[in-house]
């Protein structure tokens, strides 16, 4: 488990690396901008199965260096791409980063206190709560990608960015029975135990 686990970790550096530098390259002056774009359409279009040839270069090059069985490097690949896929429907048509950088706003953010911030008031967010059951309901990944694309949109009108790289290790994780369960009971309790830090000064 605890290899499990280490392998989940790079996984996510290998995803945050990944897309923080197509973020800086979208919203830089550097050439690199419409070389950018071209590739987030590509995940955009490809709705899960992007053509190889065109993002190997983005997804391949920096592989983690990983004793995985053929069957977890799929699931590493799976992971990666489902989070590359995310940022690209999150980051379109964006000027300001959707990408929450490890070091903004005091270290990493778990994706349900993201969920959190789309309506931090409970009684309004019936319907994130509703797409969360939705993911931890679902039967296979491809219902776990398309809900939090439904979810990404409502971060993406709402100006929540999302940490990619605990994302990645946990769309990595969650494909593992033993580790599923773990996945959501993190982001549950990141979602209900968030607390509005302003709100909290006083008792300090």
């Amino acid at each position: 488990m605890g290899s499990l686990r280490s392998d989940a970790r790079a996984i996510g550096r290998c995803a945050n690396k990944t897309i923080l530098r197509l973020q800086q390259m979208l919203l830089g002056s550097s050439s690199g901008s419409a070389a950018a774009r071209a590739t987030l359409a590509s995940f955009r279009h490809g709705s899960g199965h992007p053509s190889w040839m065109q993002v190997g270069g983005t997804l391949l090059s920096d592989l983690p260096a990983l004793e995985l069985t053929e069957t977890a490097e799929a699931r590493m690949l799976k992971a990666l791409c489902t989070a590359v896929e995310l940022y690209a429907w999150h980051q379109q048509s964006r000027e300001t980063s959707m990408a929450l950088q490890p070091d903004e706003e005091g270290g990493r953010r778990e994706f349900g206190r993201s969920c959190r911030l789309i309506e931090p008031n409970l009684e309004d967010a019936a319907g994130v709560r509703r797409r969360l059951m939705a993911i931890e309901s679902s039967s296979d990944f491809e219902g776990i990608r398309q809900n939090l694309r439904a979810l990404i949109r409502l971060m993406r009108v709402g100006n929540v960015q999302v940490d990619y790289g605990l994302l990645a290790r946990d769309l990595y994780l969650i494909q593992f029975e033993g580790t599923k369960g773990d996945i959501f009971m993190r982001w549950s309790r990141a979602y209900y135990g968030y607390r509005d830090d302003s709100a909290n000064q006083e008792g300090e």
